[in-house]
């Protein structure tokens, strides 16, 4: 589940018409502004055409079955997601489109050396937003090398499912379709919590929002369907997940530690280094002694720094606060939503504190 988080475009949501006119006037601000409009632009538009209808798919009898059959459990969870979770999904998930590539977009993060505060860049329409979206791996990766000679510590993934937050109708994408049927669902209510908030300039609280709604509803889901033993799984899968992100917390919290203290530059280095490697050891330990965790070997032995632990905190850091909320509202989703609500009428700050209450109530 952690490789397949989907990270969301923030350029995306602005309307085709106004696209040309805004590339335009930020060109003067400077030539890599503009290309990384330009680009998103393109992929977007893109992204728009050839998309075909899923319910004249599925009723083709010479469409492949298992397609068809994914394209079948889409309309399905929409229809859940509205009915029963009070997520509306509007136009979005009625149409597929193929892509010839592995992932809908890669995204890049990037904080100082000695910060875990990730970099953000300024959008049109959702403001501050804490990562870069690229239609092109290689024109992520160009950028993420012109920050890496900033000495920023970079992190650069795929994403295999982006939301435009309403302003397009999103499509089903072949980068996804072929997930388990629960992290398609999850994938499907996570990107539909955002149509129902968005908070401009706070990408945590949306993210953390959005992962722990897309949760409890894949739950009900499961729940509804008499499916025990895929609940139970699933369950499981979520305790393998809150584990693997608590140490990756963990590990990011020394480091914070670390990075306030008064030592040279040097040492901070060198304590660094050992703690990130200590984090790659103990996600080591894990894969090899605790059943499930086999596929955490991979992921220890990737380059691990500041960026990648606090990407990993944009979606997961006050999940434990947002579940704590729907405790409290009896499980009601729709007091939950309005609780949600409020706390979004708050200032960021005042914002911040009272997600942390909530996460010691926890």
């Amino acid at each position: 589940m952690i490789s397949g988080c989907s990270l969301k475009l923030p350029f995306a949501g602005v309307r085709a018409r106004l696209l040309i006119l805004l590339a335009s006037l930020l060109t003067v601000g400077g030539c890599q502004t503009a290309a990384y409009y330009s680009q998103a632009m393109m992929g977007q538009g893109r992204m728009l055409c050839g998309r075909k209808s899923i319910e004249k798919m599925v009723a083709d009898p010479a469409q492949p079955r298992a397609l068809a059959d994914k394209l079948r459990l889409i309309l399905e969870l929409r229809e859940y997601a509205q009915t029963e979770l009070g997520l509306d999904p509007g136009g979005n998930y009625l149409k597929y489109k193929t892509l010839d590539r592995k992932f809908a977009l890669w995204v890049v993060y990037a904080t100082p050396e000695f910060d875990v505060n990730l970099k953000s860049w300024w959008y049109p329409v959702v403001g501050q937003f804490t990562s870069r979206g690229w239609f092109s791996e290689d024109g992520a990766k160009r950028y993420a090398d012109r920050l890496r000679r900033q000495g920023l510590d970079v992190e650069v993934g795929g994403a295999r499912a982006y939301s435009t937050l309403g302003w397009f109708d999103d499509p089903v994408l072949s980068t996804f379709i072929r997930n388990p049927e629960t992290d398609l669902a999850e994938l499907i209510f996570h990107e539909l919590t955002h149509r129902r908030l968005f908070v401009p300039g706070d990408t945590t609280f949306n993210e953390s929002f959005a992962t722990a709604t897309a949760q409890a509803g894949v739950l009900r889901w499961l729940k509804a369907k008499g499916d025990d033993g895929a609940r139970e799984s699933y369950q499981d899968e979520c305790r393998r997940e809150a584990a693997f992100v608590q140490l990756a917390f963990e590990a990011r919290d020394a480091l914070t530690s670390l990075y306030a203290s008064s030592h040279p530059d040097e040492t901070k280095r060198k304590r660094k280094a050992a703690i990130l490697d200590g984090l790659k050891k103990q996600l080591l330990d894990l894969s090899r002694n605790a059943p499930g965790y086999s596929g955490i070997a991979r992921w220890a032995k990737r380059p691990i720094n500041n960026a990648t632990l606090s990407a990993i905190a944009v979606y997961y850091r006050q999940v434990p606060a947002f579940e704590r909320l729907l405790e409290k509202c009896g499980g009601d989703l729709e007091e939950f939503f309005a609780e949600v609500e409020e706390l979004s009428k708050l200032s960021k700050d005042e914002r911040m504190k009272r997600m942390e209450m909530l996460t010691r109530d926890n």
